[in-house]
């Protein structure tokens, strides 16, 4: 097989890999050019995502495109993208085209394509975690406030600061962004402002509010709360029509949504506690239940201020009301020994424990042994001094399960300023605990084998590297590759792939050791983190390579998936470490480049990362930089090597490219074509091939001697694929005025593995001009019969690693000898390459071959030197 073949073949599987990724990948994906910020494709995960369609994306800037043209500091963005190569934001806000509002997580990276810097952006919705982490967050701030208003309740003296104190508490500890308390004016029905908390002095100055149902003004939810004492709620209030009169100071001011709940005295409404929010529905159920049981309280505090006699009696009343004993959270009060005194229905269901068992007994009666004394003993110095604490907290229900939850204490003091009740509120966050574990798992671990991901690699590295660096102990990283693993998911399908994957993954962990990590970087690619090894190289080299041949030896027994037995096999590059100083990701590239290496070895196999791979590299990257630059220097040419039949007659020449590089010298085929193939370069140098090899046969057909020459000429995959093939090569057809007949183009097997359909189609219509096919390197490949008999041939070429060792080894004869009955069963020509010996020929002719190139019958040659071997006496 030529080094070319295989370099296609893994290029072609390294990007049908990316490709599937990127297509499939769960997270929306968008690449940029590093250089001139405009989007070079996006997938169809934030297609779906964002609701814009593929072309409009494609060519814009970053800036220019819808759901980032809300964003003012896309340009500076992107400028950070190019300074540093790395960008994170944790809650990108972002609208899609049908308008809807949506956060992401934005993480972006820089990497090299083909000589571009590209910026692969990964953009994540995480829009239904963000709102609950929100909506939790209110609610917490909201049972927090709830507690601070009923102590502001007990401690204050008048109406004028318990209003004070209540809209401060609203807005610092409820999350509210201004809160204010209106009372009616008598005579006027004017509803006044008596104290506010927030930015309010310019909005409360512009807007006048009414009780009368028949004023203008009094149409709004602070009117009606007031009317028919119950609360009223908008959670959209600039597109609520009952309040226009009052949009443009709304708008204004910024609020989205607000809450207007009736105060009364002796059981009659006085006014109203109004709160805003810049953010629509921001008043759910629960906070739409907390904020009725602050005005309940708040009124029953302005009841026990008419008189101290009447205080002191609705105290113990706040005390209770101050409880939200039907609500949905856990509730306990103690007295200040904390012994427990009543507990509500929820606390029964969350524990298990009915009241009769609960009352009396300590409130440590739920505490789990997860929490230490000191633990205890910070809460109680937290309450002494502050009055609250608030934090997680594992309890055990009744049952002895263990679970999370979110508890808020507070101190109710009595008249001497001394604790005489605790109150608690337990809320269970076993769902919120799970959904965010799973998130955290989600983002650091593999979906399908439950690996550690990239992400959780890169980070496990760096903490390797560090400690290696420390310990002085070498560390190695292994970059696993499944060998053929495509042909597996082509012929099975990605379910069957799927499980193989699975199983792969739990035998490589069944290799390691508790403090190595395997992880899964996606497609059949895996990595392997191997920690303390031995401080000596040498040693720790051992210990590695132990290790990497028992991966083999266990990733290639049998697979059993689905009733069926699957083999598979694996490369693996090696790499060892012992410096903080190297780099995680030159590690990762050194290992890669070492897989490579085992596979060109034949898979199946480990090698080591060599320093001189990367001075290879090296010379690669000039040879490609100096590629680009040898067309228009016209280096290139084509060399031709003759054909001929069993009496050595010409029958035409196989057109060869070169590279004559001026400090080199003559580069084959084989240094420099998986250059062009990775590059764009192959189309041109591909077209002129068969511009040039058009002309020859133009000039040939003028000469007796050769107008009945057939030039057959190499075409690439790539090249053949050409939406616009056919058109060209019948545009070159037209222009040289040459017989098509005389046309033999070669193509490899690999060109039948995918879109075979559409090839043997472009095939057919060429072959009904008269060009002429030439299937090249026969039985290499994935040779089908199955596909063969589809294909217009003309002919089959015996590869030259069958016709090597034809004269020695029996197993390349048989299968000479069954491509030939086959060929001729199939009516095709049958041309043998590689014939170097006398010997070779003699046993092609008697297994029945009738045509012949190789070193025997001449090398490669300019024209001129193969017109001349065309005039030289033929033995």
């Amino acid at each position: 097989m030529r080094l070319s073949d295989i370099a296609r073949a893994l290029l072609k599987v390294s990007e049908n890999r990316y490709r599937r990724l990127f297509e499939t990948a769960q997270d929306g994906i968008l690449l940029l050019n590093a250089e001139t910020a405009q989007i070079e494709d996006v997938n169809p995960y934030l297609i779906d995502m964002l609701g814009y369609s593929h072309a409009e994306f494609l060519g814009k800037k970053l800036w220019e495109v819808g759901p980032f043209t809300d964003i003012k500091e896309s340009k500076e963005m992107f400028v950070e993208l190019q300074k540093t190569g790395y960008v994170r934001y944790e809650n990108l806000p972002l609208r899609t085209a049908s308008g809807i509002n949506i956060e992401v997580e934005f993480v972006s990276n820089t990497y090299d394509c083909e000589g571009i810097k590209i910026i692969q952006c990964n953009i994540r919705n995480i829009t239904d975690r963000s709102i609950t982490e929100k909506k939790l967050a209110r609610h917490t701030k909201l049972y927090a406030a709830l507690s601070q208003c009923n102590k502001a309740i007990v401690h204050c003296a008048s109406e004028e600061v318990l209003f004070q104190q209540i809209c401060r508490i609203a807005v610092q500890l409820g999350g509210i962004d201004m809160a204010w308390i209106g009372l009616v004016d008598a005579q006027t029905k004017i509803v006044r402002p008596v104290t506010s908390f927030g930015d309010s002095s310019d909005y409360l100055n512009s807007i006048e509010l009414s009780v009368n149902a028949n004023n203008p003004y009094g149409g709004s939810p602070t009117g009606a709360a007031i009317r028919e004492n119950r609360p009223h709620w908008c959670q959209d209030l600039l597109n609520d029509p009952a309040l226009l009169p009052w949009r443009v100071a709304t708008q204004r001011a910024g609020w989205a949504a607000s809450a207007s709940l009736p105060l009364l005295r002796r059981g009659a409404v006085i006014g109203a506690f109004i709160l805003y929010s810049r953010e629509i529905n921001a008043f759910d159920e629960l906070a739409r239940n907390l904020l009725v049981e602050m005005a309940v309280d708040i009124s029953f505090a302005l009841d026990a201020l008419i008189s101290e006699s009447e205080r002191k009696r609705a105290t113990e009343e706040l005390r209770i009301a101050s409880i939200a004993f039907e609500s949905q959270e856990g509730m306990v009060i103690t007295d200040h020994g904390d012994r427990i005194l009543r507990v509500n229905q929820a606390f029964k269901t969350m524990t298990g424990y009915s009241a009769n068992e609960a009352v009396g007994q300590m409130a440590s009666l739920v505490m789990s042994d997860r929490h230490d004394e000191a633990f205890s003993v910070a809460i109680s110095e937290c309450i002494r001094r502050d009055g609250i604490w608030q934090g997680e907290v594992w309890n055990r229900r009744k049952n002895g399960e263990i679970f999370p939850t979110l508890l808020t204490m507070s101190a109710v003091m009595g008249g001497a300023e001394e604790i005489t009740h605790y109150v608690r509120m337990y809320t269970d966050i076993s769902r919120d605990k799970a959904a965010a574990e799973e998130i955290q798992r989600l983002a650091f671990h593999d979906y399908l084998t439950d690996l550690p991901n990239r992400r959780l690699l890169m980070d496990r590295l760096q903490q390797a590297l560090a400690s290696s660096a420390r310990s002085h102990l070498e560390g190695a990283l292994l970059f696993l590759d499944l060998d053929h693993f495509k042909t597996i998911n082509d012929i099975h399908g990605h379910d069957t792939g799927d499980l193989l994957l699975q199983q792969v993954a739990k035998r490589l962990t069944s290799c390691l050791r508790e403090c190595d990590t395997v992880a899964r970087l996606g497609g059949d690619e895996f990595v392997i983190l191997l920690s303390d090894l031995n401080a000596l190289p040498i040693e720790a080299a051992t210990q590695t390579l132990a290790i990497g041949e028992k991966i083999l030896r266990v990733i290639g027994l049998p697979y059993q998936i689905n009733t069926l037995a699957y083999h598979c096999t694996a490369s693996i590059g090696m790499t060892l470490f012992n410096k903080h100083e190297q780099g995680a990701e030159d590690l990762l590239k050194h290992a890669d480049i070492a897989m490579y290496q085992a596979k060109k070895a034949g898979r199946n196999v480990l090698r080591f990362f060599d320093p001189e791979m990367q001075e290879a590299l090296n010379v690669r990257a000039i040879l490609e930089m100096e590629l680009h630059q040898a067309p228009e220097k016209q280096q290139f040419h084509l060399y031709y090597q003759i054909q001929v039949d069993e009496k050595r007659r010409p029958l035409g020449a196989e057109a060869l490219i070169r590279w004559n590089h001026p400090d080199r010298g003559l580069i084959l085929p084989a240094q420099f074509i998986p250059l062009a193939e990775e590059s764009d370069l192959i189309l041109p140098i591909g077209q002129w091939v068969l511009e040039t090899a058009c002309a020859q046969l133009q000039a040939w057909q003028q000469d007796a001697l050769t107008q009945d020459l057939v030039l057959a000429v190499n075409v690439s995959a790539r090249q053949f694929r050409q939406t616009d093939f056919v058109t060209q090569l019948q545009s070159l057809i037209q222009r040289y005025a040459i017989n098509p007949k005389l046309l033999k183009l070669e193509l490899t097997e690999y060109l039948f593995l995918e879109s075979i359909k559409e090839t043997i189609a472009v095939m057919n219509t060429l072959n009904e001009t008269g060009v002429q096919f030439s299937l090249d390197d026969f039985g290499t490949g994935y040779s089908s019969l199955q596909y063969l008999k589809l294909l217009p041939l003309s002919q089959l070429k015996i590869d030259q690693s069958f016709v090597r060792d034809i004269v020695v080894d029996s197993h390349d004869r048989a299968i000479v000898r069954t491509i030939i009955a086959m060929a001729h069963g199939m009516n095709l020509d049958v041309i043998a390459e590689g014939v170097e010996t006398e010997e070779q020929l003699q046993l092609l002719l008697n297994k029945g071959c009738t045509s012949f190139q190789g070193y025997l019958f001449g090398r490669p040659v300019p024209i001129r030197q193969f017109e001349d071997l065309l005039r030289s006496p033929q033995e």
